[in-house]
């Protein structure tokens, strides 16, 4: 099935998030599309971010206590599965289930999220004092920026606030002298400084430390000041504005490039990535004019276009496309989530692959 776009209706975002800050910032034209479509996107996310959910999930039900032993732990985390299975199957993304098989390092995912359940966070439950808060929502007094954050240690006047993540914390960097050093994401940074600062919006203190847990348990402080928890927080008030302000005075821009492209799952309505398209074969995504359209004795049928100067060949199209393609001749189309072969200019469609025209 070829899909269509339609008009773009743009509207304001009302409210940003620290989790979304960082992706803004490197392109707030993904957000104003986000928007735009009700958050709803364009192509499939991959099956490691909808398995993220069910972790996330779990993590939040072991911190609330609600999960208190392992008979909790599998009846909730199957259960949990199950609900993302059924939502996969009822959007068309079948090809993704079952997830135990799709994905890669399920089990031993599964098997780190359990280590949780038995350390319970490492919450300190000795100590009457202690508060422990799942879950919870803090937004700034304009309501401009807000967010839940996943866990909150209050113990008299020493506040931790944790950030739970399921995918890789540390990032390769290099200092001034070119060496390489293991650091958080910047991402994971900023996000939590928002937090803290929204944390002083709604308590009039700061927290005294930051803190990440991945799936392994293991914990990450990321070292903070008031200043700089400060400067982040007007950072994404002023982006909110000025990304509103193109709104309503029409003028978009945009910062198509690898890392910004890459998982953006709106790109099919951008029309400053259909301009990189043009030029750049760098993408596992491509467009062009349909000149030809060929079905062979397996069943398979590969499209021809035309890009330019260059033709582009993409194999492994179901029989069942070939019609709908073959009718569309001389039309412009663009093509998502392909997997480049060896040679240049070719191609194959996978389970994911979508066509927009």
């Amino acid at each position: 099935m070829i899909n269509k776009i339609g008009e773009i209706n743009y509207k304001e975002i009302k409210r940003i998030s620290p989790s979304q800050f960082y992706s803004m910032k490197n392109c707030a034209y993904k957000s104003l599309l986000a928007e735009a479509f009700d958050k709803k996107p364009l192509l499939p996310i991959s099956p490691n971010a909808y398995f993220g959910t069910v972790l996330h999930k779990i993590l939040e039900l072991i911190a609330k206590n609600i999960i208190k032993n392992e008979d909790d732990f599998n009846v909730a985390f199957d259960n949990q599965v199950k609900i993302l299975e059924d939502d996969l199957q009822k959007n068309g993304f079948s090809f993704f289930i079952p997830l135990k098989i799709k994905l890669k390092n399920f089990g031993l995912k599964k098997v780190q999220l359990k280590k949780h359940l038995q350390s319970k966070i490492e919450k300190p439950i000795s100590l009457s004092s202690t508060k422990f808060y799942s879950e919870k929502w803090f937004e700034s007094q304009d309501k401009l920026i807000g967010g839940k954050v996943d866990l909150v240690i209050e113990n008299g006047n020493d506040v931790e606030i944790v950030d739970f993540k399921t995918g890789k914390i540390m990032q390769d960097c290099l200092d001034d002298e070119g060496d390489i050093f293991l650091d958080v994401k910047d991402e994971y940074k900023v996000q939590i400084k928002l937090y803290a600062y929204l944390y002083f919006e709604n308590t009039n203190k700061f927290p005294t430390s930051l803190s990440l847990i991945d799936l392994a348990k293991q914990k990450f402080s990321v070292v903070f000041s008031e200043e700089e928890c400060k400067a982040v927080f007007d950072e994404a008030k002023k982006l909110l504005k000025t990304t509103n302000d193109c709104v309503n005075t029409k003028s978009f821009s945009a910062n198509p490039k690898e890392e910004n492209c890459k998982y953006c799952l709106y790109r099919p309505a951008c029309s400053f990535y259909q301009v990189q398209l043009k030029r750049d074969f760098s993408f596992n995504d491509v467009l062009g004019e349909i000149k030809d359209v060929r079905k062979f004795q397996n069943g398979n049928v590969s499209v021809f276009l035309q890009n330019g100067e260059k033709q582009l060949t993409i194999k492994n199209f179901s029989s069942e496309k070939y019609d709908e393609l073959n009718n569309s001749l001389n039309k412009k189309i663009s093509i998502y989530n392909l997997r480049k072969e060896a040679n240049d200019f070719v191609y194959s469609a996978s389970d994911t692959t979508i066509i927009y025209e």
